[in-house]
């Protein structure tokens, strides 16, 4: 599966962002760079896009009505595979984009960096078009510091027709219930999993702490608090390490893995849970299966609490150096908002962090792979119940490194436990001041 055609995926997005008082005040300078270069640039104005979404249709359309404001796409890998490096290594030698795009739990980490521009004054006032969570995750200490483009509403999908074997008459609506299908199915035949293996990163680990709704940092003042070995984490943690330790998933490989598709060509896995973006894999690569998957709502922890998650999202940022701030975030609010260009990025797998946009038509028909079934609407209700008590740090990319290392090497709660530490000790190296929560 050619995940690089969608951009949110393994990317989580979170659901907000704290005031980040260090980093902030660590950045001041990022302030006066939007305040300097606010001056219109006289005659046309040329900017390049680094992104890897594939954006090049948007940038046509801006073009063609823009005639005075040529914008340039350059394709760059995902950020986690090093997209991030490019862009920050272009700007430290003078030589970056004037627009980026950003990962929501990137962009404190980018603002510590100095590497993305406060476009509040250019911005607040669309703010409203998106979002809540969305807007929140672009925002620090109550600056803008990119405008939404996309979200990862996370749901269950699962083999109907399997179901239906094995008795299941409705999908769970609770992990509690999620564990009773899968012993079940087991029990039936031990050779079929009801899932995919648990959490395989801090994506996934942090995606589903996100629907406890205990954050994995907070601040106070100018201190960070670090608390990604709380109750909420600990307890999705218990709950995997017991689905992996009684084989009821799959003991390796994700949604997206060659291993999955062989094992669902073999009626062999009947569920994941995953972002919205996954159907997209699903279609590529299990064409033959068409009709037989279906969409539920995510399972919850207590009955009816209605509480999602995302798994995916990111935003358009102006960069630091960037001698048009004004005309970038025009572009970057087109990008987001502008109908042709959000139906633009529906065709191409990308879930609207737009009001409006998650109203097009186009996500409100069936879909022919789900039987008909109108998923855009079960998207729509995931995106609106993520809880807004998730805060980001500023080390998002130690975190997901560490937590990759330590789940391969033990269990899940001892993951946990490692990373808080691990954690901690990296903040501490940004010269910030942190404390264990």
């Amino acid at each position: 599966m050619d995940r690089t055609i969608v951009p949110t995926r393994r990317f989580l997005a979170f659901a907000t962002v704290a005031v980040l008082a260090a980093g902030v005040s660590a950045c001041s300078s990022t302030t006066s760079t939007s305040d300097t270069a606010e001056k219109t640039q006289a005659g046309p104005v040329t900017m390049e896009f680094w992104g890897w979404a594939p954006y090049e249709k948007i940038v046509d359309q801006w073009n063609a009505a823009h005639p005075d404001s040529k914008v340039t796409f350059k394709k760059i890998p995902s950020g986690g595979k090093g997209g991030y490096t490019q862009i920050s290594n272009a700007i430290t030698a003078g030589k970056g984009p004037c627009l980026a795009q950003i990962e929501y739990q990137t962009i404190p980490s980018m603002l510590v960096k100095n590497t993305v521009m406060d476009i509040t004054k250019y911005a607040s006032a669309d703010m409203a078009k998106y979002l809540p969570s969305a807007v929140s995750a672009t925002s620090i200490g109550g600056k803008i510091y990119g405008v939404p483009v996309d979200v990862g509403p996370t749901v269950l999908f699962y083999r109907s027709d399997l179901f239906a074997k094995y008795g299941i008459t409705t999908p769970p609506a609770t992990w509690a219930e999620y564990k009773a299908d899968a012993e079940k199915v087991t029990a039936a035949d031990p050779s079929v999993k009801f899932g995919t293996s648990g959490p395989g990163d801090g994506n996934d680990m942090a995606a589903l702490s996100l629907q406890t709704g205990q954050s994995w940092y907070s601040t106070q003042g100018n201190s960070w608090t670090v608390s990604i070995d709380n109750p909420g984490t600990r307890k999705v943690a218990a709950y995997w390490q017991e689905m992996k330790d009684k084989e009821l998933v799959t003991k390796t490989g994700n949604a997206w893995d060659p291993q999955f598709d062989k094992a669902s060509e073999e009626d062999k896995v009947l569920t994941f849970v995953g972002a919205s973006w996954s159907s997209g894999g699903l279609k590529s690569d299990l064409k033959d299966q068409a009709g037989k998957w279906a969409v539920a709502p995510m399972p919850t922890w207590e009955a009816g609490d209605g509480k999602s998650s995302f798994n995916g999202g990111s935003a358009t940022s102006v960069m630091t150096g960037c001698k048009t701030p004004r005309e970038a975030a025009q572009f970057a609010a087109f990008l987001s908002s502008d109908p042709q260009a959000v139906k633009t990025g529906i065709d191409a797998g990308l879930y609207p962090a737009s009001k409006a946009g998650q109203d097009d038509p186009l996500l409100a028909e069936g879909d022919p792979f789900f039987g008909g079934q109108k998923v855009g609407d079960l998207y729509k209700v995931s995106a609106a119940q993520v809880p807004t008590t998730w805060t980001n740090g500023p080390t998002y990319q130690q975190v997901e490194t560490d937590f990759t290392t330590a789940i391969g090497s033990g269990t899940y709660p001892d993951a946990v436990a490692k990373v808080q530490a691990s954690t901690v000790a990296a903040i501490k190296q940004l010269g910030l001041s942190v404390t264990n929560g």
